[in-house]
């Protein structure tokens, strides 16, 4: 009877090895996005791969600690304000009630050249509040670029950043396509962390985030798609947190 046992153990852990079964579960053959990048420069993402999502008021919220159980939900955004009037309906409903559930939020705007830094700063001020944010501000940049020069929209993008950021005491994080970023901010922004969406993975590493445009996810408590994004290799949910005293 010993030998018996000694042999089917000795044959379950063959078994083990040639189906490439290990003690990490097999995470070790994980490839990072800088090999990928390398190696399938057209890979698209997975949609069941994520670090955050994206929402605002066309996304239909049943169940905040439904979304917070999801473990791979490390952070959620909420669009805040786009130019110099618009709030999202649902934003201070939808913050209120994501932090309760224990999530770490953040608050995006959407910039537009159809209205002054000033103008849209202001329209900011009044609907985001810095304690109730837990990440960095997130400034949507690719909107109707093309309405401008790429000297003009710099010059506007940087004073309305700034002003955010002497308001948040933080640098916000750009979020734009990475046509827009390869022409109009790479250089002059430089010393910024970057949102980059793109169908296949960004082509630069000069990223902290990934917005698939492929792909959207399926969060249980969310009525529909997600839109999802994945960390850069280096980076994590401590470059996105506003340190507090």
């Amino acid at each position: 009877m010993k030998n018996l046992l000694e042999f089917i153990v000795f044959c379950l852990a063959v078994f083990c090895v040639s189906c490439g079964g290990s003690a990490d579960n097999g995470n070790s053959t994980a490839k990072s996005y800088a090999e990928i990048r390398q190696e399938e420069p057209n890979y698209m993402g997975d949609s069941t791969i994520y670090d955050g999502i994206l929402l605002s008021h066309e996304n239909k919220v049943n169940d905040w600690d439904k979304v917070a159980q999801d473990s791979l939900v490390q952070f959620v955004y909420l669009k805040a304000t786009d130019g110099a009037s618009v709030q999202d309906s649902k934003y201070k409903k939808s913050l209120k009630a994501a932090r309760k559930a224990g999530l770490k939020v953040g608050s995006a705007h959407y910039f537009r050249m159809t209205s002054t830094p000033e103008e849209q700063f202001k329209n900011f001020k009044k609907t985001v509040k810095v304690d109730d944010q837990d990440l960095v501000p997130a400034v949507f940049a690719e909107c109707e670029f093309k309405r401008s020069s790429k000297e003009e929209f710099s010059s506007a993008l940087k004073s309305f950043l700034d002003k955010v950021e002497n308001y948040c005491g933080v640098k916000p994080i750009i979020c734009c396509s990475v046509g827009v970023y390869h022409k109009r901010l790479k250089k002059d922004f430089s010393d910024y962390m970057f949102w980059m969406s793109n169908p296949t993975i960004p082509s630069t590493s000069k990223y902290t985030l990934w917005q698939t445009d492929s792909y959207v996810g399926a969060i249980d408590g969310i009525d529909g798609g997600v839109d999802i994004s994945t960390f850069n290799d280096s980076c994590g949910i401590d470059n996105l947190l506003i340190k507090k005293i």
